[in-house]
């Protein structure tokens, strides 16, 4: 990072004008302004942390002076005119100011600086001295600097200086400096000086410390390489030497002429092949054109992208690196408060706002130097570089000297292309749409839509890739518009569509594109910590990166469902309820420190970061650094020391399938029913999957009940379609020796309430089991806790005594689960089938997935024997991220999960579905006949159902019922309610005539209704 100049401003109310003394005297005419000569001469009492100095500088004719004393204790003034007048000015205050006066004048200023605590910026110590900041009086205006030091015997210096070594008499070191500037720098310390010649009038020094000298040699050979080769692409270097100077501070500044790094970043193996090549483009960018403050900074953009990015591009890491700043840029910059690139002045670390303002600077200014690149040819753009350096070399420049700079080289007006980047602080943001394949005669072409989503477009240049069955093609559309058409001529079948897959300019990354990395939390302005009971001590450190900032912090036992629905997570310990209610059981390594940053999963666009340490010790000794680790999703420390870093694979660019092939395989290694049973045999739960209204589907569960009771009756049903609470039933029914009626069966389940799906898809299993006594296990929840979750969207609603039967391990961070659950929800949404939010959804399918495997688990626990086939709906039986993982993680067993494939299910087989596919033909439930009323219940001493209407053209009307009959018996079965109808309708077919006997006016009347499969149109549910 370049130091700019800087000069404390300060409101005219508090400027302190001098009170000068003259005679009158004739006015000389006053010449045009002049730079100032400005000496300095300073000396140490290192013990005592304090410098000495003394300034004087001289005033020509017709000039003012402004000086900044902040940090200055001034022991003495003398101004001096050229008539031999001499008198003190008040000094009080921060700012001195000398107004234009038409002598020559000579300001003397002696002072004092005291370094009790150093900081970052200034260090007085025995073994070292370092000044950057308010060290001596600050000129407002450009000056020529000379400078003498006297330091202790044993000691290099270093300072901005036209030749290097410095001068040096005795202990005391002069130098000086021909350029104009405000700003200088003193460094000096017992130093070992080392050299290398680059080319003839330019060296190259080191400056390190005993401990360090071994560095030395790379050092060298590194920055003669980095020189020759700027040189060669920008210009020759614009001074005579430079020198690498170690620092006792942690820093890593690029001055003229020389850089100050740290011992600790100095001492890091990056450091030489990166960072320092970063200092150096600063030499001619920054130090030899210098930024013009007025009109924004575009020196810190630039010498990234020449330094930073270019040698991750020649290592063919240049679209990872250009993904790695859009990624930083986005999250840091999601606020109102973000300003546009021209508006970016400082680097400062310490500004509010730091990281977005860097980030605004930094990536996007990076991204903004690659993209104009990429519009006028890397030729061009070397060229522009080349003609900025030739033009502005000592001189400030500005946005505009450098547009014109590359609009001449490259032949292009880039006045829109400037403002569009530089002036908006919204960024691009596509979609693709209306994507076709036109087929005419041989030839084919992919037809789709780019679509800007900002309010005003941008003028782009966005590269396309198609992937088809035989090649490539690769194109790059210019468009300016909201919605630009696109044709690609094609010699085959389309098979995927890549929109900007290299990341060639800045834009929004879709949901695919963005990985869970810190940054992403770290940026967030909407950040809660929830911290485990107990441990807040070894979590301070942590805690304490955030405590200026608008976080909300929460014990994990006070922290509500809903605050973890709507916030971006720091998750302290992974032993607390949200953890395991979001992301399952989470295993650590017993020593050290563990960021693990996931997508949130209630919130889709948020992050949650699940950090663990083992100690305070090693909180605090990665605390500081963990925001140079935004990049990442995974880290661990070990007494302070990273030992792994990762960060999440995501899709590059915008990924659209545009022709799915059909999955196939060799016919030879279709087994047989027999076979393929003789493989599910070794496993202890097999899940047979279900389109809930395909009776292939039912009808191949039974076959595989059948075939495997057949060889281990040793067996039970797991269900689905019945809730824990219709345990009773199920047992009253299957498994006892008085078991109730059907009809009570499905009354004491609830099925009609619970599943509501036709009972008949079930009801020759149910038989199977009854007859062989199979216990059929009710493994669901109730609907009515599914409901309000979802509903409501968080947890917080349920009743305490349900929330504790809930299984309190919940993964709802399954690979593929959140994404997959999303596509749901938003289908239902954009159909206006739902208004749940989607934290509740995730979590409702998540209590539904996790209580079922708890229920399967727990039974197995309980019968150790015993093999469980579970039906339930073919996501939910999913390997990937359905029921088997959950089981897995409470039970180690071996599972199985099975699909059908037919006309009625499923088109195609997909891997990550099942382990086993059976191949089944398409089957229909023939249509439940109808009697031709609509029922209601009402309440007559006792419930009855009462006839509302009899439908035109029914059995119903032919035989005579009517209107307000009280239905009472069916086929010699007693109805007291809509069960007792579907129960008894459930062996009848279309055609059949039934014997229906009904109350009317206290009278029973019986009638003979014949039964017709198809009527006009009736509420659902009625027979």
């Amino acid at each position: 990072m370049i130091r700019f100049p800087q000069f404390v401003q300060y409101a005219a109310a508090l400027f302190l004008l001098l009170t000068v003394c003259t005679l009158s005297q004739a006015q000389p005419v006053i010449p045009e302004a002049a730079i100032l000569n400005y000496d300095l001469a300073i000396s140490f009492q290192l013990r005592e942390h304090l410098m000495t100095g003394t300034a004087r500088i001289t005033i020509p004719p017709g000039n003012g002076l402004a000086l900044s004393l902040t940090g200055l204790e001034v022991t003495g003034t003398l101004l001096q005119q050229s008539n031999g007048r001499e008198q003190t000015v008040n000094s009080g205050g921060d700012v001195l100011i000398l107004p234009e006066d038409p002598n020559d004048r000579t300001l003397f200023i002696s002072y004092r600086k005291k370094i009790s605590q150093h900081g970052q910026e200034n260090y007085i110590e025995p073994d070292a001295i370092s000044l950057l900041s308010a060290w001596y009086p600050v000129p407002q205006t450009p000056v020529l600097f000379s400078l003498s030091a006297e330091v202790p015997d044993g000691f290099e210096a270093i300072t901005e200086s036209d030749s290097f070594p410095l001068q040096k008499i005795g202990n005391r070191f002069r130098a000086s400096y021909s350029n104009p500037t405000t700003t200088i720098h003193f460094i000096a310390g017992p130093y070992t000086l080392a050299s290398r010649t680059v080319r003839p009038g330019l060296d190259v020094y080191t400056m390190f410390f005993s401990e360090d000298q071994a560095l030395s040699l790379r050092y060298l050979e590194q920055a003669a390489e980095f020189l020759a080769g700027y040189e060669q692409k920008l210009g020759q270097y614009p001074f005579s030497h430079y020198v690498i100077v170690a620092n006792r501070l942690p820093t890593g500044y690029g001055m003229p002429t020389f850089t100050l790094l740290g011992q600790t970043v100095l001492r890091l193996p990056f450091i030489v092949t990166t960072s320092l090549g970063h200092e150096i483009v600063h030499s001619w960018f920054g130090n030899g054109v210098q930024v013009d403050g007025a009109t924004g900074n575009w020196c810190e953009g630039l010498t990234s992208y020449l330094s930073d990015y270019s040698f991750r591009e020649q290592q063919g890491e240049g679209r990872s690196s250009r993904k790695e700043n859009i990624v930083k840029y986005l999250s840091y910059t999601d606020t109102e408060e973000t300003i546009p690139l021209a508006d970016f002045v400082s680097a400062d670390h310490n500004q509010p706002l730091a990281q977005n303002r860097r980030a605004v600077g930094y990536n996007r200014g990076v991204l903004f130097f690659h993209e104009l690149r990429e519009k006028i040819t890397t030729a061009s753009f070397t060229d522009g570089l080349r003609l900025f350096y030739k033009n502005y070399n000592g001189k400030s420049a500005s946005w505009q000297d450098l547009m014109h700079s590359f609009a001449a080289a490259g032949g292009k007006n880039l006045q829109r292309f400037f403002d569009e980047r530089l002036n908006r602080t919204s960024i691009p943001e596509l979609a693709v749409e209306n994507i076709g394949v036109e087929r005419s005669g041989t030839n084919i072409t992919l037809t789709f839509d780019i679509r800007q989503l900002t309010d005003d477009p941008f003028v782009l240049r966005v590269p396309v890739r198609v992937t088809t069955l035989s090649a490539t093609v690769t194109k790059v559309i210019e468009t300016g518009a909201a919605k630009q058409t696109v044709n690609i001529e094609l010699d085959d079948t389309p098979l995927t569509l890549e929109v900007d897959p290299d990341y060639t300019f800045l834009r929004r990354l879709s949901d695919n594109e963005y990985p869970a990395v810190l940054s992403r939390f770290l940026g967030a302005a909407d950040k809660l910590i929830v911290t485990t009971a107990g441990e807040e001590e070894k979590y301070q450190p942590i805690l304490s990166l955030f405590a200026n900032e608008d976080t909300i912090v929460v014990s994990a036992d006070e922290v509500r469902n809903k605050d973890l629905g709507s916030r971006s997570l720091l998750l302290l310990g992974v032993d607390q309820l949200p953890v395991t209610t979001l992301f399952g059981t989470v295993h650590r390594p017993a020593a050290g420190v563990t960021v693990d940053v996931r997508h949130h999963p209630l919130v889709p666009g948020k992050t949650a970061v699940l950090l663990s340490s083992s100690s305070r010790q090693e909180s605090a000794a990665v605390a500081r650094r963990l925001k140079h680790y935004g990049k990442y999703s995974f880290l661990h420390f070990s007494d302070g020391r990273k030992t792994k870093a990762e960060t999440e694979r995501t899709e590059n660019g915008i990924v659209i399938p545009v022709t799915e092939l059909p999955d196939g395989g060799a016919t030879k290694e279709i087994s047989g029913f027999d076979g393929v049973v003789d493989k599910l045999m070794e496993n202890r739960v097999i899940y047979v999957g279900e389109q809930h209204t395909s009776l292939s589907d039912h009808l191949l569960q039974l076959r595989l009940i059948e075939a495997i009771h057949a060889k281990h009756d040793d067996l039970a049903i797991g269900m689905e379609m019945f809730p824990v609470t219709s345990q009773d039933a199920l047992d009253s029914y299957i498994l006892a020796q008085d078991s109730i009626d059907e009809a009570a069966f499905l009354r004491q389940s609830d099925y009609f309430n619970v599943w509501r799906f036709d009972y008949r898809y079930y009801r020759d299993i149910i038989n199977f089991a009854k007859k062989n006594k199979v216990p059929v296990i009710g493994i669901n929840l109730d609907r009515q806790i599914v409901s309000g979750v979802f509903r409501d969207g968080d947890t917080d609603g349920l009743d305490p005594q349900v929330l504790a039967s809930l299984p309190k391990t919940r993964d709802l961070d399954i690979a593929g689960y959140r994404q997959r659950l999303e596509a749901i929800h938003n289908i239902h949404q954009s159909g206006g089938h739902g208004s749940g939010f989607f934290s509740g959804f995730i979590q409702a399918q998540g209590l539904w997935d996790e209580t079922m495997a708890s229920n399967i688990s727990n039974y197995l626990k309980q019968n150790p024997t015993t093999r469980i086939i579970v039906l339930a709906g073919a996501q939910h039986t999913r390997k990937d991220s359905g029921i088997p993982p959950r089981v897995a993680r409470r039970l180690s067993v071996q599972q199985a999960s099975v699909v059908n494939i037919s006309g009625d299910s499923f088109g195609a087989f997909a891997p990550g579905l099942a382990d086993y596919f059976f191949i089944s033909e398409a089957a229909q439930l023939p249509q439940l006949p109808k009697i031709g009323v609509v029922l209601v219940s009402e309440e007559n001493d006792q419930m009855v159902l009462k006839v509302d209407s009899v439908l035109g053209g029914s059995g119903a009307e032919h035989a005579g019922l009517k209107k307000n009959d009280i239905l009472i018996e069916l086929d010699g079965r007693q109805i007291h309610d809509m069960i007792d109808v579907k129960a008894a309708m459930l062996d009848k077919d279309g055609g059949e005539t039934v014997a229906i006997t009904v109350l009317r006016s206290s009278r029973e009347i019986k009638f003979n209704v014949e039964l017709r499969p198809e009527l006009p149109a009736r509420p659902a549910g009625h027979p």
